[in-house]
């Protein structure tokens, strides 16, 4: 993000008066999430991590096109990084393009099984979009030792006999001039398809023509743009990733426009009228620098503390910010129904009456606090209005919080996605059900995997 010189003085200023702005408290809850978040990084300063680096011959490459590709040995997989035993990883670099359709790079990785389930055929494919990581360049799960969702995504994927390939999208890990546009679905449904076109022509032998893609929260988002954007004309560049088969959108967080007033209730337990919230505002500033700048809609308090959010990802930003109240974060919220905010929602997030290109199952949980209540039943209602002829199935499950709904769906997730590549019929239309939990004892408290080397 580009910073005014006014911003820039205010945080010299701010910074060396931090204690007036984050106390005692809050600087031990920041070096704790820090200190637990780097633990995670495979590179510490991804910037200084010469595979991350756009290569100086790439200004002829298209989207699609591989940059850098790097299979990960043994020794720095069994060191570097939490897979389970037996699958490999490898992470690249390739282009995608920009809101004009110019390419840029973007990295991402590939996680494989041991082995193939059945030999005479290639891997089945998910792409992966994962959730909201952070906004740093360090924060790209390619980084991350557990490759960030871990069993809430890829790890399942692939103990399942999927080949998983996982854009980091543009901007986290690859080195862009606007930075890394956060819920920008247009954007990373390209990410996605490009993904998948670039590793096909590394290890195509393996990789089935068929695909579906899957994503959790910011990544649910992306998932459901990804099949409407293969709806939409002239998008022949995306098709070349295969035959696609369809979308599982898990908890997606689809307008944040919508959902940041709604969610402002929940300011100080993570919401996204915390932390995340101002992860957004800095990402449209970063699109819009001449007409949103955080200095004019952040309190002092707040805004003292971006440069702390700025050194972590996720977990630190919530650290330090989530914890304040929405009248210590915004001084204004009048950027929500600025013109480049409403302008952003449709071009870069793609937001708006738009058809399916494939089959959709929307996973939800109705103790959801930061998208169920607010948007993501809205939205299957008007895609089924307005595309009646829609085939979307529609799954709430009571008593199930945004971070857990990956691991309390995986089984019907897993049966929908096998019945795609197997040529199982969806159902036509739309519809909506709701399950019923075996007791009312299960778990609801989320957990991150940490793996032993």
């Amino acid at each position: 993000m580009r910073l005014s010189s006014a911003l820039s003085a205010f945080l010299l200023t701010t910074i060396v008066h931090a204690q007036d702005t984050c106390d005692a408290a809050c600087q031990a809850s920041f070096n704790g999430a820090l200190a637990t978040e780097s633990s995670y990084w495979v590179s510490k300063n991804v910037s200084a991590d010469t595979f991350y680096s756009t290569p100086a011959n790439s200004s002829g490459a298209k989207p699609g096109d591989v940059l850098r590709w790097e299979n990960i040995p043994r020794t720095l997989l069994n060191t570097n990084y939490t897979a389970p035993g037996g699958m490999s990883v490898a992470r690249f670099l390739y282009m995608t393009e920009d809101i004009d359709r110019k390419p840029i790079p973007a990295s991402g990785f590939v996680l494989l099984p041991y082995d193939k389930p059945d030999p005479n055929k290639p891997f089945n494919v998910v792409a992966w979009a994962h959730g909201t990581a952070g906004r740093g360049r360090t924060c790209a799960p390619s980084n991350h030792k557990d490759l960030y969702h871990e069993w809430r995504g890829p790890f399942s994927f692939a103990s399942a006999g999927y080949a998983v390939i996982a854009t980091d999208y543009s901007g986290q890990g690859s080195d862009i001039p606007q930075g890394f546009m956060y819920e920008a679905g247009y954007l990373h449904a390209a990410d996605i398809a490009y993904s998948v076109v670039a590793a096909r022509k590394v290890i195509g032998d393996l990789l089935s023509e068929e695909w579906v893609v899957a994503g959790h929260s910011e990544g649910g988002m992306t998932a459901w743009r990804t099949n409407e954007r293969l709806a939409m004309d002239d998008q022949d560049e995306l098709l070349a990733a295969g035959k696609f088969l369809g979308t599982v959108a898990l908890a997606p967080a689809l307008k944040p426009l919508d959902l940041l007033p709604a969610s402002h209730e929940f300011a100080g337990n993570g919401s996204i009228g915390g932390s995340n919230g101002v992860l957004f505002l800095q990402s449209l500033a970063s699109l819009y620098p001449d007409e949103i700048r955080i200095e004019d809609y952040l309190t002092e308090k707040a805004l003292a503390r971006v440069p702390l959010m700025d050194q972590g990802c996720i977990i630190t930003s919530g650290a330090v910010i989530s914890p304040l109240t929405v009248a210590e974060v915004y001084k204004d919220q009048s950027f929500i129904t600025s013109p480049s905010a409403i302008d952003w929602q449709t071009r870069y997030n793609g937001a708006g009456d738009h058809a399916l290109a494939a089959p959709m199952l929307v996973l939800q949980g109705d103790a959801d606090t930061l998208v169920f209540d607010y948007l993501t039943e809205g939205e299957v209602n008007n895609t089924c209005t307005v595309f009646p002829e829609s085939s979307l199935e529609y799954v709430i499950y009571p008593g199930v919080n945004h971070f857990v709904i990956g691991t309390t769906s995986l089984y019907n997730m897993l049966g929908w996605i096998n019945d795609r590549f197997n040529n199982v019929e969806a159902q036509g239309g739309c519809s909506k059900r709701t399950l019923q939990p075996a007791t009312a004892s299960f778990r609801d408290a989320r957990i991150s995997w940490t793996g032993e080397n």
